[in-house]
């Protein structure tokens, strides 16, 4: 079962319980090196079966990508292994808050 959640709860989060949640970037590197959110771990989605581990167990783990289809099924693969897993509805695409990245030094 994968639990959807808003780019605005997540924001709400991330700054009401900063020490409980890991935002996990589940794209490529090329794609998180463009234009990330601040301080999201990356792990790719083809590495996340091998890397999971780097992932703690007591936080919750809010998942994005760049739409939304890449951090569902990741978020599903952490649920069945137990973590307190999220998806990011919309992904990077729908993140209207503050960005990091090659890109945006560029421009």
């Amino acid at each position: 079962m994968v639990i959807n959640i808003t780019p605005q709860r997540v924001k709400s989060l991330l700054e009401s319980q900063k020490e409980k949640v890991v935002l996990l970037d589940v794209r490529s590197l090329g794609e998180h090196r463009e234009i990330r959110i601040p301080n999201s771990k990356h792990i790719p989605l083809d590495e996340l079966r091998h890397r999971f581990r780097e992932l703690p167990r007591d936080k919750k783990i809010i998942v994005y990508c760049r739409s939304g289809n890449r951090s569902a099924f990741a978020t599903y693969f952490l649920r069945k292994l137990g973590y307190e897993a999220y998806n990011m509805v919309g992904g990077i695409l729908y993140w209207p808050y503050e960005v990091e990245g090659d890109r945006v030094l560029k421009e």
